[in-house]
């Protein structure tokens, strides 16, 4: 699942700051952004993205994933705060989270036992 911060400022950003933000730094005038606008939006471009992968499989939508994917080569530590290190690397067929542990390779990391906790880089069993 996902979801979008339209209009709530606290306690971090939303859509909405961003746009004003973007409209004081280059003089334009975009208009605020409706939640109901926001999710036509949004599941206009996931159709397109579903029927590129119905047509192609993950690979025909991966390169674009990863375009905008903000973990590639982040370290973490897996099971504990001193745990071993490893590196994200990206995911698996199966949508799971793949590491990769000098001396061991790359694993998958399934939700079944595993949390990521991406302010403390760690990665911890449930």
């Amino acid at each position: 699942g996902f979801g979008f911060n339209v209009n709530n400022s606290n306690p971090t950003i939303c859509i909405n700051d961003l746009i004003a933000k973007f409209n004081r730094e280059e003089g334009t005038e975009l208009k605020a952004l409706s939640a109901d606008c926001l999710i036509a939006r949004t599941v206009t471009v996931l159709e397109r993205l579903i029927e590129v992968f119905q047509e192609k499989g993950p690979n025909g939508v991966l390169p674009l994933y990863y375009k905008y994917w903000v973990h590639s080569g982040k370290q973490v530590r897996l099971r504990s705060e001193d745990g071993p290190l490893a590196w994200i690397v990206g995911i698996d067929d199966y949508g799971y989270l793949q590491v990769h542990q000098e001396g061991k390779g790359v694993e998958s990391v399934h939700p079944d036992g595993n949390s990521f906790d991406m302010l403390r880089n760690l990665i911890v069993p449930k």
